[in-house]
This record gives C-alpha cells, structure tokens and sequence, in this order.
C-alpha cells in the first residue's frame, strides 16, 4: 500500500514539473503571430509626434529615448526600452534609426530574457499650417502639420525559432498650441502594419491597422527638450492599448 502510494506521489510531482512547459508548448499560432507584430519597434515602443519645424536653412540631430510597456497574449507584461537618432533635414521631414530591447514572453517562449528591436523610419511633412485651427482655437501660435511616415523594423530572437519584421505605412497629424515655453502637442498616427517571420521559420504574412495617439510638450527648459506621452491600439483582438514616454533633444546649431 505505502509503496503505491509513494509511486503516486512520484507522479503527481512529475506532473506538475511538466506542467509549464506543456503550456509553453501549446501556445497557438495566432499567440506567436501576435509577439511577433508586438516585438519590433512599431508595435514595442509608444507613438511619437512628427517633430517640430524648424529653420530650412539648416538639418538637425535628434536623440530620442523611448520606453512603453504592454501586455502580450498571455497577459505578461512586455517592457521595452530603445534609443534612436534621427537628422532633420533642413528643418522638415526625418530620417532616423532606433536600436533596443524587450522582454520576452515567458508564459509561451521557452527561453526568458529580452530580444533585440532596430527599425529605420522616415517623417515627411507634406502640409504645414494652422490660421484654420488657430481661429478655432483663439490661439494664433498654433501651428498644424499631416505628414506621412513609413518605416521598417527587425527583431531576432523573438522566441528561439523565430524572427520578426514588418513594413509600416502612416498619416500622422499634430496640433501645437503655446507661443511661450513650454508648447502643448497633441497628435494621432493612424496607419497599417504588415509583419511576417524573418528566416526559414517564419510564419505566414499578415497586416493589422493601429492608430498611435498622445500629447506632449516641446521646448522644455531651453530649446531642445522635448516629452512625449504615446498610446497606441492596435485593431486585433486581444492585443489591449500600449503606452509609453519618449524624450527627445534636438541639437540645433549655435
């Protein structure tokens, strides 16, 4: 009897060791399709204003820092942190690059950590106004921009057998209000993301619609700092609302 009953015991207990890594294993395809639009920079990190006007007479250097958190399909949290530059070109549309990292999914991943993220974006300001608005909103410092954006993002490792990248296309607009230090931005950055598995592995193409949306202030302190609080939703079940921080400082010449 005692034996039987410690050979039950012994089951019980192996049982329950396997049990996480049964989990992991049955994660389904839409869970791995979902880590993968999350892990590069489009779906890790928060929306962001298109910057600033500035002086056509000459280009600027912008260093950004970038924070955002979510949660992943399995309900864990997916912080992720990265830096960028970006160069202005005479004062109007950018070109920048983004470098970071993110957690990983531990509830479905079997290795836990974080992956790398890189994405290249381009910001092209294509209407610049604000005598509409500024009327609307008795504020004749206020200045409107729409531009369009597209850029690319990469992020190895995602789980041990699969990389992600993606292609996004979007049409952001922000309103700045203020003719004193520091300006009030608000903006929305609607678009369509494609993403796919990079590599032998990867999984089948697929695009989702998201809109980015935020507020924050320009021209902090001194002529430079910029703050950014960014929301983003993207329009796929289970996939809940990303937010996060963006700092800026844009070197302007002496």
């Amino acid at each position: 009897m005692s034996s039987s009953i410690r050979a039950m015991t012994f089951a019980i207990l192996a049982w329950c060791a396997a049990a996480p890594s049964s989990v992991r294993a049955q994660a389904s395809q839409d869970d791995m399709e979902i880590l993968r639009l999350f892990a590069t920079p489009i779906g890790a990190l928060p929306a962001i204003s298109l910057p600033m006007p500035a002086s056509r007479n000459h280009s600027n250097l912008i260093g950004r820092f970038q924070t955002g958190y979510r949660k992943g399909p399995s309900g864990t949290s997916l912080p992720a942190s990265a830096v960028g530059l970006d160069i202005q070109y005479q004062g109007g549309s950018v070109l920048g690059l983004t470098a970071g990292a993110q957690k990983r999914d531990c509830r479905i991943v079997e290795s836990c950590g974080y992956h790398p993220l890189f994405g290249l974006r381009s910001q092209i300001n294509i209407i610049t106004g604000g005598s509409t608005l500024a009327g609307l909103l008795h504020d004749n410092s206020t200045t409107s921009t729409f531009g369009a954006e597209i850029g690319v993002g990469y992020a190895p490792h995602v789980t041990p057998r699969t990389s992600a990248c993606s292609l996004d296309f979007g049409l952001p607009f922000s309103v700045a209000m203020r003719r004193s230090r520091p300006r009030f931005v608000g903006y929305v950055t609607p678009g369509v993301v494609w993403d796919t598995g990079c590599g032998s592995n990867s999984l089948v193409k697929d695009h989702s619609y998201f809109s980015g949306f935020g507020f924050g202030f320009q021209q902090i302190t001194n002529r430079s700092l910029d703050v950014y609080f960014g929301f983003q939703k993207v329009f796929r079940r289970r996939t809940g609302t990303e937010l996060g921080v963006t700092f800026s400082y844009v070197k302007l010449p002496q």
